[in-house]
């Protein structure tokens, strides 16, 4: 079985309204893409700047197709255009719950 993808794209904002509706703004264009699963927008309790956008999808084909696409490189990719330079695709390789421990096989070419 295989987990879940995520993209987690974080961010150091000066105008925290401005950047609030950037950010719904391009996550409802990826909300509409295939493979979509769910999206969150965090604010970071220590660092009033600091923003986090987590993404979900069903597989790193279907972020990657999702950020190729027309609408993505129009109106997604400027909005990233400000994010901080750090690793951003995640696949999950095991979930904890308080009844259970579950483990996945990794999609990704390379892992260690």
């Amino acid at each position: 079985m295989l987990g879940t993808f995520h993209a987690i794209w974080t961010f150091d904002v000066a105008d925290s309204a401005t950047w609030k509706l950037d950010a719904k703004a391009a996550m409802k264009i990826l909300q509409a893409k295939s493979g979509f699963v769910s999206s969150s927008i965090f604010h970071n309790a220590d660092s009033p700047e600091r923003y986090l956008v987590k993404s979900d999808w069903i597989d790193v084909g279907s972020y990657r197709r999702a950020l190729g696409s027309m609408e993505a490189k129009v109106s997604v990719w400027p909005f990233l255009a400000n994010m901080r330079d750090e690793p951003t695709a995640f696949e999950l390789l095991t979930d904890f719950s308080p009844e259970s421990v579950t483990e996945y096989e990794s999609s990704v070419n390379g892992e260690l």
